[in-house]
């Protein structure tokens, strides 16, 4: 693979970054082929000391990725980007990564709508208790008043949990990068 080949491929994978970042990040590979050139190397030696351009671009995105969710705060969409990221550098973490990812965020979409249920479950006890007779008015904004808290009390259980959710995944995430980062410098 020529220089001109291997930093037209990088290019391309790493659409996703924006211009200038990657600019920046273009200058690194192209120094490396300005200096193995003055060491007497080939553009075929360079680009093979260097590796495959799909999973540098991988790698860096990954890093793009998570640097990404860190500055955002660890929002859902920013980690899930990054987590998606991760899946495409491999089988291991398909399957220990976005699998868990994936199960957990189910969970907790469950224990959300629980939290709303029990919220609007107030609407029809108080219905009931007005309208209907299987309880009379007082008992019916008694047992609203339950739901309503219960439901309250669980959302702000789930906003904790997902904000701890969030970030276990992020510092999992940053030490997957380190550990790719530490692979690649051997």
């Amino acid at each position: 693979m020529t220089r001109d080949q291997f930093l037209n491929e990088l290019w391309s994978h790493l659409a996703p970054v924006p211009e200038g970042t990657r600019k920046e990040w273009m200058f690194d590979y192209e120094e490396h082929f300005r200096m193995a050139a003055e060491h007497g190397k080939s553009e075929e030696e360079s680009a093979g000391e260097l590796g495959d351009p799909r999973l540098i671009a991988k790698e860096m995105l990954l890093g793009y990725r998570v640097s990404e969710a860190q500055s955002s705060g660890g929002s859902l969409p920013s980690v899930s980007k990054a987590v998606f990221a991760a899946v495409g550098l491999g089988f291991f973490n398909l399957v220990f990564v976005l699998g868990p990812y994936i199960a957990l965020l189910g969970v907790l979409f469950a224990l959300w709508a629980v939290s709303a249920s029990l919220v609007l479950a107030a609407l029809p006890v108080l219905y009931e208790g007005f309208i209907g007779d299987a309880f009379s008015f007082p008992l019916a904004g008694f047992i609203a008043m339950i739901t309503i808290g219960l439901g309250l009390l669980l959302g702000a259980g789930c906003y904790r949990l997902t904000r701890g959710f969030l970030r276990l995944t992020l510092k999992y995430l940053q030490a997957n990068t380190k550990m790719l980062k530490g692979r690649d410098a051997k």
